[in-house]
């Protein structure tokens, strides 16, 4: 059922691209690879795996003759997990926006998002929308300052993986050739989650713990019951990128995320090496 929104948002998608100039629109396709040591978002330890993904991406960028100008993106994507099988997903993702540059150096952008993915794990499939708003200033030599702020409501077919999300973050990226750069990002995130236990919560409602979690379910494809839960992210990263050809970039990432709810303080790394392609 999944596979057939999926289809529907892709071909909604095209009929609007189809009227993208080539001189100002472009393909994008890469692979990678990452890890993450807390797939399954648990409270008390947490499932590490490595995966593999691919994307496809077609859009248009702004063509520098007009302050204001508009974008749009399609994106497909997918994943594969080596351990946790049950987060394989692929997904289409379509956002228009906006983007204004009052004066040169300085960029404001502005994008709304609509998205449906599928995942193996069929209670996680969801339809998400949102918004994001970000800023850009490019300092005095090869330093560029960044901010945004973005809003998710993403609904599921089972209401414990739905959530809403606030988000705002900052980066600093630094271009130490023409061809090598790194960005250092921070997010702070307010939002719900679900969260898993690594055995079999039975703690009451008066007893604190699990009885304060909301729409309590077990889940067939974690094995262990899991609840929505109202938490704090902090999220601290840094990318690096080379660009060997003017088509041909890899990527490198790694990322510290803390997550903090009413049951308690979870930590995860995470990251991931790519290589894409531009045509």
């Amino acid at each position: 059922m999944f596979l057939r929104r999926i289809w529907m948002v892709f071909l909604f998608a095209g009929a609007i691209l189809l009227g993208i100039g080539r001189a100002s629109a472009g393909w994008e396709t890469g692979v990678g690879a990452g890890f993450d040591t807390n797939v399954d978002q648990a409270v008390d330890g947490g499932e590490s795996d490595t995966f593999l993904s691919g994307h496809v991406a077609f859009g248009r960028e702004p063509d520098g003759e007009s302050r204001l100008d508009w974008t749009a993106t399609v994106v497909a994507e997918g994943a594969a997990y080596a351990s946790a099988t049950w987060l394989d997903y692929a997904a289409i993702t379509f956002s228009p926006g906006m983007v204004y540059v009052p004066r040169p150096g300085l960029s404001v952008a502005a994008s709304a998002f609509l998205q449906a993915k599928g995942v193996k794990d069929d209670d996680q499939s969801a339809w998400a929308f949102g918004g994001r708003f970000e800023c850009g200033q490019r300092l005095a030599g090869n330093i560029r300052l960044g901010g945004h702020y973005a809003y998710t409501d993403s609904r599921a077919n089972v209401e414990t993986f739905s959530y809403t999300e606030h988000a705002v973050g900052a980066s600093l990226g630094v271009n130490w050739t023409r061809t090598v750069s790194t960005e250092f990002g921070y997010e702070f995130s307010r939002g719900d989650a679900f969260r898993s236990m690594p055995f079999s919560a039975t703690v009451s409602s008066g007893g604190g713990g699990f009885g304060r979690w909301r729409d309590r379910v077990y889940s067939e494809a974690l094995g262990v019951e899991v609840a929505k839960d109202r938490v704090d992210r902090h999220a601290v990263g840094i990318t690096a990128g080379i660009d060997w050809t003017p088509k041909i970039q890899t990527l490198a990432n790694y990322t510290f995320t803390t997550m903090n709810g009413d049951l308690g303080a979870s930590s995860s790394h995470s990251g991931y090496v790519s290589v894409g392609y531009r045509f």
